[in-house]
């Protein structure tokens, strides 16, 4: 089983971007993700022609995936 944390953004074009987080820390509060979301958004860390890319916070969640495999190659 493999967990993600998703940050869901909206971009200045309206449109939803997500940051995929492998292994993250569990038990993160509401306050912690968002406050780290904020910070992301105030210093423009990712931007499309200079533009700032995440302008408004959509909502985080813990997305877990439960892989069984049938058949593995030899």
């Amino acid at each position: 089983m493999s967990m993600n944390l998703e940050l869901r953004f909206e971009t200045g074009e309206g449109k939803n971007r997500v940051i995929a987080v492998d292994q993250p820390r569990t038990g993160l509060t509401k306050e912690e993700v968002q406050a780290a979301m904020e910070q992301i958004i105030a210093q423009d860390m990712f931007t499309v022609k200079g533009d700032p890319l995440y302008t408004k916070i959509k909502g985080a969640r813990y997305v877990t995936r439960t892989v069984d495999d049938i058949l593995e190659a030899e």
